[in-house]
């Protein structure tokens, strides 16, 4: 019979925290390639944070062997600067 209570209360406690949980809404996440051909890692980093307030990291271009600075920053925020 304890088993029963114990069960009851743990389902109902478990039932009443999914129920309280509120959606979360997610922010989109953009991407620019700011320099296609000579990534330096201190000045692509230095761009982004200046540019979208964003994280800037260099990654390979495919087939050309170079490095591209790819900024990723969020584009709601980046969005809601442009409005001010």
């Amino acid at each position: 019979m304890a088993k029963l209570l114990y069960f009851a209360l743990g389902f109902l406690l478990i039932v009443s925290v999914a129920l309280d949980l509120s959606p979360v809404n997610a922010q989109r996440r953009c991407t620019e390639i700011l320099d296609p051909n000579n990534c330096v890692p201190d000045d692509c980093k230095n761009e982004c944070i200046q540019k979208h307030n964003g994280n800037g990291l260099c990654v390979g271009s495919s087939g050309t062997g170079q490095f591209a600075c790819a900024c990723t920053y969020d584009c709601n925020l980046d969005e809601s600067n442009s409005l001010n």
